[in-house]
Parts: C-alpha cells; sequence; structure tokens
C-alpha cells in the first residue's frame, strides 16, 4: 500500500501523527533555544507543557520558563499563529470534513437479515418519493439502495428502509438481498440503469422493472433482463395528449369502473360551450346525461358534493360518475365543437418538444389534430425556434386562435412564465401543463393552467398498480376511489349518521343495492348489510376511513 492509499484509508492516523511531530518539534526548539539564549535547562514535560499551552493560544507557562530572549519570542508568535491556523483554518476545512465522511461510512450498507419478499428500488429521487407514499399505507416492504449518503441518511430518518452503496456493483445487490427479493426497480440513468438489470437478473430470478427515458431502447433492458421497460415521460406525453383531446371526439380517457357498470372520470369544461358560465343548478345534469357531478376542479383545489349553486366555466374540471353512454352524453355538454368539426379549424401549441412533447406530437399526429411546436433547440422538422416565455414566439404560433396549450418543457420555471403569459394572450385558451417537481403544481395552477399533470405522481401512481395490483382508482392530484363491501360498523345506517365526511373525509359517491346502481347517493341513504359502497378520498382519508370503520377486507 503506497501512501496515497495509507492516507486515504487511515486519514485519522495520519492527522494524528502529524500533529504529535509539529508538537515535538516545537518542543526541542523551546528547549534548545532556551538552554542558549536563556541559559536554562528545560525537560521534556516542562518543554511540552509549554509547547501545548502557546499552540492552544493560551500562553501559560511555568515561573521558571519565563524568557526574555528575541529569538524564543519569535518561536511563541510562530507556535501562537500555528495554533490559530489548526483551529480556524486547518480544523474546520481539513480535518472536520473527513471526520463527517468517516461517520458517513457507518451508514448500513446491508438489508436486516430478516428481510424478505421486499421490493429493491435502485436510485432515488421525485418518483420514488411518489411510489413511497402511494405504497406507505399496503404491505410490501421495499428497501432503497442510494450511493448518494445525504440521501440514505434522509431516508433512514423519515423511517425508511435503505442502504448505502453502488446499485451497479454486485456485491451491493447482494447486500441488499436480491436474491430473496420479489421485484428490483432500475430507476438510474443510462448505462448504470442497464447495469442494474444485467447485475440483478444475474443473481435473482424476480420480477425487474427498468424504469428509461426513451421506450426505444425498450429491447436493449429486455435482453439484458428485464420483464417490464417503462418511460415514465412517454406516458406523461401520452396521458397529456389524450387528456386534451378526448372531448374532441364520442369517447372516454381516463375512466375507472367504480362498481359494474358504473365509472368515474374527469373531463375538462371547454370555453363557450353549453357549460361554461353556469351553475349545477340552472342546468340539470342528472335528467339531461343520467350521469352525476361529484366533484368541481377549481384549477388544483376540489369542490366535493358540489351544489345547485356551485358555478361551472372553462376552469374547471368535473367528477363525474355514471355509466359509459351517460359520460359521453356529459361530454358533448362541456365541448365547444362538433365532434366532425376539421381539425384544421383550431390547432393546439406544444410548448417543448424533449421526450414529452415528442409524445404529445405523436398522438396528435395519429388524431389528426394540426399543431404547432415551440422549442429553442435545433431540431429538424417545422417548428418555431424560440423560447415559449417569449410573447413574440407566442404570436408566431398564433395563440390567440389556438384551441389547446401544452405546456411541457422540463423546466418548471418556464412552463409557469409561458402559462402566465398565455393565458394573458387568450384567456379560452385550454392550458394543460406539466410539473415536473410537486411544488411546482401549486405555482402552474395559479398561473392559469386548467390541468396540471405531475410527472413523478403519475409514474409513482402507475408504479403503484404493477406492484401491488393497486385496488384503489387513482384520479387527478392523488385521489383514490375504493369500493366496500358493506358489514359491521357501516350497516343499517343512513350516509347522513355515519357522518363520513367529518369523520374521514372521504364522499361516498356511488351505492350499489340488489343490482340498483345510485350515483351519488344522498345522505337518508341508507347502507344495508351486503350493498357496496364507492369511497372517495386522498390515500391517507381512505385509510381513515378503513381504520374508523374497521375495514379490513
Amino acid at each position: 500500500m503506497d501512501f496515497r492509499e495509507y492516507r486515504n484509508k487511515y486519514p485519522g492516523r495520519i492527522i494524528f501523527v502529524s500533529l504529535l511531530t509539529i508538537i515535538f518539534l516545537y518542543a526541542f526548539l523551546f528547549a534548545l533555544f532556551m538552554n542558549l539564549f536563556e541559559n536554562k535547562a528545560v525537560s521534556v514535560y516542562e518543554a511540552l507543557f509549554w509547547t501545548i499551552s502557546f499552540l492552544t493560544t493560551t500562553g501559560e507557562s511555568a515561573g521558571n520558563l519565563n524568557f526574555s530572549a528575541a529569538p524564543i519570542q519569535g518561536l511563541a508568535v510562530i507556535i501562537q499563529f500555528t495554533g490559530l491556523l489548526l483551529f480556524f483554518a486547518a480544523f474546520p476545512l481539513i480535518i472536520l470534513p473527513r471526520m463527517e465522511r468517516r461517520f458517513k461510512q457507518v451508514l448500513p450498507v446491508s438489508a436486516p437479515d430478516d428481510l424478505v419478499d421486499h421490493i429493491v428500488v435502485c436510485g432515488f429521487n421525485p418518483l420514488v418519493e411518489s411510489l413511497m407514499e402511494e405504497l406507505a399505507s399496503g404491505d410490501r416492504s421495499f428497501l432503497i439502495v442510494s450511493n448518494e449518503s445525504d440521501t440514505v441518511r434522509s431516508l433512514l430518518d423519515s423511517g425508511w428502509n435503505s442502504i448505502y452503496g453502488d446499485p451497479t456493483h454486485e456485491s451491493v445487490l447482494r447486500n441488499a438481498r436480491v436474491d430473496k427479493a420479489t421485484m428490483v426497480i432500475a430507476n438510474l440513468e443510462g448505462e448504470e440503469n442497464a447495469n442494474v438489470v444485467l447485475t440483478a437478473a444475474a443473481i435473482s430470478d424476480c420480477e425487474i422493472i427498468a424504469l428509461i427515458d426513451e421506450i426505444a431502447n425498450a429491447k436493449y433492458f429486455e435482453y439484458a433482463g428485464a420483464r417490464q421497460t417503462l418511460s415514465p415521460k412517454e406516458l406523461l406525453g401520452t396521458y397529456l395528449a389524450r387528456k386534451a383531446t378526448t372531448s374532441l371526439k364520442d369517447e372516454l380517457f381516463g375512466e375507472n369502473e367504480v362498481l359494474a357498470g358504473l365509472d368515474v372520470v374527469e373531463l375538462p369544461v371547454y370555453p363557450e360551450s353549453a357549460l361554461d358560465g353556469t351553475t349545477l343548478g340552472e342546468i340539470d345534469i342528472r335528467k339531461v346525461t343520467g350521469s352525476n357531478i361529484v366533484g368541481i376542479w377549481h384549477r388544483g383545489k376540489l369542490e366535493l358534493e358540489p351544489g345547485p349553486e356551485s358555478t361551472i366555466s372553462a376552469e374547471n374540471v368535473l367528477m363525474a360518475v355514471g355509466t359509459r353512454d351517460q359520460l359521453i352524453e356529459l361530454q358533448r355538454l362541456i365541448r365547444t365543437d362538433g365532434i366532425d368539426r376539421k381539425p384544421s379549424k383550431k390547432h393546439f401549441i406544444i410548448a417543448g418538444y424533449g421526450d414529452v412533447g415528442r409524445k404529445v406530437s405523436e398522438e396528435l399526429i395519429l388524431q389528426g389534430i394540426d399543431f404547432k411546436i415551440i422549442d429553442p433547440a435545433d431540431r429538424p422538422g417545422e417548428y418555431i425556434k424560440g423560447d415559449a416565455t417569449s410573447e413574440r414566439v407566442l404570436r408566431d404560433a398564433e395563440i390567440e386562435k389556438a384551441s389547446t396549450y401544452i405546456v411541457a418543457s422540463h423546466n418548471d420555471q418556464d412552463n409557469i412564465f409561458s402559462t402566465l403569459l398565455a393565458r394573458e394572450m387568450n384567456p379560452n385558451l385550454h392550458i394543460l401543463a406539466r410539473a415536473n417537481h410537486q411544488e411546482a403544481v401549486d405555482k402552474l395552477y395559479r398561473a392559469g393552467a386548467d390541468f396540471v399533470f405531475s410527472l413523478a405522481v403519475i409514474a409513482g401512481q402507475m408504479l403503484a398498480r404493477i406492484i401491488q395490483g393497486d385496488k384503489l382508482i387513482t384520479l387527478a392530484e392523488g385521489l383514490k376511489v375504493m369500493t366496500v363491501s358493506i358489514k359491521g360498523k357501516l350497516a343499517n345506517k343512513t350516509i347522513g349518521r355515519l357522518k363520513v365526511r367529518t369523520m374521514t373525509g372521504c364522499t361516498i359517491i356511488a351505492l350499489k343495492d340488489d343490482g340498483n346502481l345510485i350515483a351519488n347517493p344522498g345522505s337518508n341513504s341508507l347502507l344495508l348489510e351486503g350493498a357496496t359502497i364507492a369511497v372517495l378520498g386522498s390515500r391517507s382519508q381512505v385509510q381513515v376511513f378503513m381504520d374508523n370503520y374497521q375495514i379490513y377486507d
């Protein structure tokens, strides 16, 4: 082992030996100078005591060690200056960081011996954070492997299983007990992600999911051993495009069956549609379409159980329950143009042509919808080169004539500014925005976006459903719908008596009893044993509902 390797492996020893060397050198010089210039004999103990006193800048010494010779006074000044350097420069800049690195090495590097049937997540980012929140109330154990010590420390402080190490190394994956795991999620970048898949496949037969940027590279990860490959960015692009275009035709996107024959879906209201500027009381939606409005999104704020006085405008997204035909009938009320309109009549604009924007454009091409692309980078094909936060660039894209604006940049700040400007230039524009970080969601809504889609949240929800076959239906903003069989504390009571909303924050949006389906049942509805209800709320609210009413199934 050469000196460099020894220094890196044992920094504490090097520092200790260096400090002792300095102390003994100065003690020797003091004893020598006292003998030469003061004609006094100084013992080793006295020399060390004097040196340490001056090195710590206290300057204390015994009476017989007094001196007046200039060389000794100069030596004392040098020793005190050395002490200042040690304690005010070397200690905080060199010694403390090395001690901190040493402390960080005590982070766990192996999973607990009793951890089995768990999920190993390689790498941590907002997507994994969203996944953890989705799985928090489940019974699946998981372990996060990261080579960033601060991340591991933060996860441990938050109560999550995590170990320190590079997940591309076989020894680290073995320490994560991959051979005892049921699933590995590879969530690194590029070649490192491929290495995780290759290594995990070599030492375990568990299911491997690879999260990748380019779905075109999926086959290489499958060759390496991944059973599933998912591209969060392409998923978000598809989701954005379908959400933006679903009202242009007689089909639904994102609907979920809550009870047999009864679906829940979120539908944006378009400017100048039959519902724009009305109240629920003015248009009897249940009578006209057969569907029921159970909630209204007001740019990120959800109004549950809306009443006749609740207003509807182009900034709203309706949460509706009904049969598929009833919901399609409702969809016809919220759009501006007829089904047979020409795609060229109004166009879409895509701001940002990265992975998400490109997938949006592919979907729009498949649906025959005209669109314009704005992007600041040099790209092949026809597009408007420029910054989407520029008024001139938006005018070049004819923002005033557009029907829909899809803000898909990877930069949240640009998305916020572009949304503000677009809303000012075209108040009737339907704006769907991408949020790369969760804290940008509220800002985008305040800037004027009609619907905001979080990359991490959507991908995390998708993964949760794959991992645990999530029985909960996920809607926007993490809302869940759960079906519950009536028994125990719920049985033979009215909804009003149960005080579900007050006690848990959840809302009962559907009831099935003896084959009869009731959407949005009233407070007087009786929940007979054996009936089934659909409950809407956040994951934490749903968990409170289950705990409060002792739902264990």
